[in-house]
C-alpha cells in the first residue's frame, strides 16, 4: 500500500468516527509550508496532523465541551421572556454582561437599555412582548470541573465573535456558581442584515461544539468535541419501577449516561476503531504504531455501568 493510499484509508476511517469540522483545517494565508509544498500538499499535511491530533485527544479521554440550547417553556418567545432571561443570567444586574459590540452592561439600567435596543433594532417590525416564535436563543457553553473559568469565558468570546459577529446581536456572561464553569449566551434570532433567521439544527450544534473546543485549545485548555458513540458512551432512557410509581399510575424516566460495552453501543464505531488500529499498526511511522496501541486500550470493553437500584 502506497503512502497516499495509507493516508486515504486513515482519513476515511476517521470520518466514520469524528465530526467533519475536526478533520478539516484551513492553511494560513502566510504559511511558509504552503509556499514550499504547494497549497494542496500543505492542506493535506494539515489534515493528516488534525486527524492524528483528534485520535490522540479522544483515546486519552480529553475533557469534552458541552453546547446546549435551553428549551424552557416559552424561552425567547418575545421581549418578556428575553428580559427575564437577561435578568436571570446577569443575576439581576450583579454580573456583567458583554455584548457583541464589546459593550459592558454592568447594572440593571444598562441591561434595560440594551433590551430596548434589541426590541427596536430588528429588520421589519419590533419584537413583540409575547411572540409565537423564538425571537432569541439561550445557549450554554460549558466545560468540566477544574477548567479555568477565565479561559472558558475568553474561548466563548472568540467563538461567538467568529460564529455570530456582524450577523446577530448577542450578549453573554460567565457563571461560576457550580463546579463546571459555563457561559450563558442570549442570541437574537433575527439577523442584523438581510439574511436568514437563526434556526439551529443538530449539525449546527455539532459544529459549534467543535469550534468552541478549538477556541479552548487556542487558549491553552485541552478540550475535545466528539460524538458519544465514538467514545463508547450512550444515553438511555430507563424506566424506574416501584410501588410509588404504580400508585401514581404514571411512567417516569431517568436519563442515565453509561459507559457500556462497545459491542452494545455502536458496532459501526467499534469496527472503525479496530480497522483504524490495524491500519496504523501497519504504518512505518513509530508514532502511528504507538497510537494503534492506545486505540486498542481505548476500545477494551469496560463492561456496563449498571445503576444501583433504589
Amino acid at each position: 500500500m502506497s503512502e497516499s493510499e495509507h493516508e486515504t484509508k486513515i482519513r476515511r476511517l476517521a470520518e466514520k468516527l469524528f465530526y467533519p469540522v475536526s478533520l478539516k483545517g484551513k492553511v494560513p494565508k502566510k504559511d511558509t509550508t504552503s509556499k514550499k509544498l504547494g497549497a494542496t500538499a500543505a492542506k493535506a499535511l494539515t489534515s493528516h496532523a488534525r486527524i492524528r491530533a483528534q485520535i490522540m485527544r479522544t483515546t486519552r479521554r480529553t475533557p469534552e465541551v458541552m453546547v446546549k440550547i435551553t428549551n424552557r417553556l416559552g424561552a425567547g418567545k418575545g421581549m418578556v421572556a428575553i428580559r427575564n432571561h437577561l435578568t436571570y443570567i446577569s443575576r439581576n444586574g450583579r454580573l456583567k454582561l458583554e455584548t457583541d459590540t464589546g459593550e459592558s452592561l454592568i447594572d440593571k439600567e444598562a441591561i434595560a437599555d440594551f433590551a430596548v435596543e434589541w426590541k427596536e433594532q430588528v429588520r421589519g417590525k419590533p419584537i413583540p412582548e409575547v411572540s409565537h416564535r423564538r425571537e432569541a436563543f439561550n445557549i450554554i457553553l460549558s466545560m468540566p470541573t477544574g477548567t479555568p473559568p477565565d479561559a472558558v469565558r475568553e474561548a466563548a468570546k472568540y467563538f461567538l465573535k467568529e460564529e455570530f459577529g456582524g450577523k446577530h446581536r448577542y450578549c453573554f456572561t460567565l457563571h461560576t456558581d457550580t463546579d463546571k464553569p459555563h457561559v450563558h449566551v442570549c442570541i437574537q434570532a433575527a439577523p442584523i442584515t438581510k439574511a436568514k433567521r437563526l434556526n439551529p439544527r443538530k449539525a449546527d450544534l455539532q459544529r459549534w461544539r467543535e469550534e468552541f473546543a478549538e477556541q479552548l485549545r487556542k487558549h491553552g485548555i485541552d478540550a475535545n468535541a466528539t460524538p458519544r458513540r465514538t467514545r463508547g458512551v450512550t444515553q438511555n432512557s430507563q424506566r424506574q419501577s416501584g410501588h410509588h410509581f404504580r400508585k401514581r399510575r404514571a411512567m417516569q424516566f431517568t436519563r442515565i449516561e453509561n459507559q457500556v460495552e462497545w459491542s452494545s453501543v455502536n458496532k459501526g464505531a467499534l469496527d472503525a476503531w479496530q480497522r483504524l488500529a490495524r491500519t496504523l499498526r501497519g504504518s512505518p511511522n513509530s508514532t502511528d504504531r504507538k497510537t494503534a496501541e492506545l486505540i486498542d486500550q481505548f476500545v477494551t470493553p469496560h463492561g456496563p455501568n449498571i445503576p444501583k437500584k433504589r
